[in-house]
């Protein structure tokens, strides 16, 4: 890579795409840190979003699937330092780090998905009303829109770290 121009785009290219990864990982672990935290619910919510914050509240696996979340949000901001620190690991690290998160998110959404969905509704059976299932169900939706979202960012984001130019920028600099 002994052109300037493309030396440049290729330097570039790496700090944009840790940067997202970056994004990324502190993203997770803010959600994460917030889903191992018992908060209040507030009390000027409407009573069909009050019913919605309890469901999510009320699954037994939110604070386990809160601690994965903390620990592959955690890799996927290692390999983005690696890739920044341009070390020949980081494609193999970010490779694994953003498979992991995207088989958390598609667990969690199914978790989550079938507690808004199937659990709930037994367990509160005189809050949900017929308003407020549909409220559960378009929440349903919306986590399922937001998991293809984030897969989509993660698996852009890695195919973009593990690019032909960025591989021979980095192996071409790299640190042990």
């Amino acid at each position: 890579m002994s052109d300037p121009k493309s030396e440049r785009r290729a330097i570039v290219a790496v700090l944009l795409t840790s940067t997202l990864l970056t994004m990324l990982a502190i993203w997770g672990l803010i959600v994460a840190s917030a889903d191992l935290s018992n908060r209040p619910i507030p009390q000027d919510l409407a009573p069909e979003q009050v019913v919605l914050l309890e469901a999510l509240g009320s699954n037994p696996l939110r604070r386990p699937f809160a601690a994965a979340n903390f620990v592959v949000s955690s890799l996927v901001l290692i390999g983005s330092f690696m890739l920044s620190w341009r070390r020949k690991l980081a494609f193999w690290w970010i490779r694994q780090a953003v498979t992991a998160k995207v088989l958390w998110v598609i667990a969690n959404t199914i978790a989550v998905a079938y507690h808004l969905r199937v659990v709930y509704p037994k367990m509160q059976p005189e809050i949900v009303s017929g308003d407020t299932a549909v409220v559960l169900g378009a929440a349903s939706l919306s986590l399922v829109a937001l998991a293809i979202l984030s897969i989509a960012l993660h698996l852009g984001a890695a195919g973009r770290a593990t690019r032909p130019d960025i591989k021979a920028f980095v192996e071409g600099t790299a640190r042990a």
